[in-house]
């Protein structure tokens, strides 16, 4: 018996009536960035919803992973997450850091030894922390799945492409 003979013999699906009343007040505000990155398609797709932040940065398409960072902490650990001391070109000296008190929490497709993934996530939601330091919803971030084993090191092109995509991310700012 093929699938196509089960879904052909079941009762017919008719949608449901449209409501006269919506409960969205207004569209989700959406901002995306496409780039061509070592001759690779990296699409950024950045979506603000009332209660969450969600950043999808897929590869020719493909989305692997997902996690989730909540932005909201106590009070007197984001004191310390931000540095003081700025660099001659004006960046704060530890933009690159990730801000300590931030934890990703696996969603869909990662596994346990996944750090490059979680180092994803948690600069992600740092960068929107430091971009809006009042900014206290869930960030939660998808991206490609990378095929790179746990013990080769990363290279020159692999920090480029880490820059380039929180780059992206930032261009993308809809927090």
């Amino acid at each position: 018996m093929s699938s196509t003979s089960i879904l052909a013999d079941g009762p017919p699906v008719t949608p449901a009536p449209a409501s006269s009343s919506s409960t969205l007040s207004a569209p989700v505000k959406t901002r995306q960035s496409v780039r061509m990155i070592s001759g690779v398609r990296v699409d950024v797709v950045v979506y603000s919803f009332a209660d969450k932040i969600m950043v999808l940065v897929s590869q020719n398409g493909r989305l692997g992973k997902m996690y989730y960072v909540p932005l909201a902490s106590s009070a007197s650990l984001s004191a310390f997450a931000f540095g003081s001391g700025t660099n001659p070109g004006g960046e704060d000296e530890y933009s690159l850091l990730p801000l300590t008190h931030l934890t990703p929490t696996p969603v869909l497709g990662s596994s346990a030894d996944d750090v490059e993934g979680r180092i994803y996530a948690v600069q992600v939601a740092s960068l929107v922390s430091r971009q809006s330091p009042d900014e206290r919803r869930t960030v939660i971030v998808g991206m490609a799945a990378t095929k790179r084993e746990a013990t080769e090191d990363l290279d020159d092109a692999h920090r480029s492409l880490f820059l380039d995509v929180l780059a992206m991310v930032a261009e993308c700012r809809v927090w």
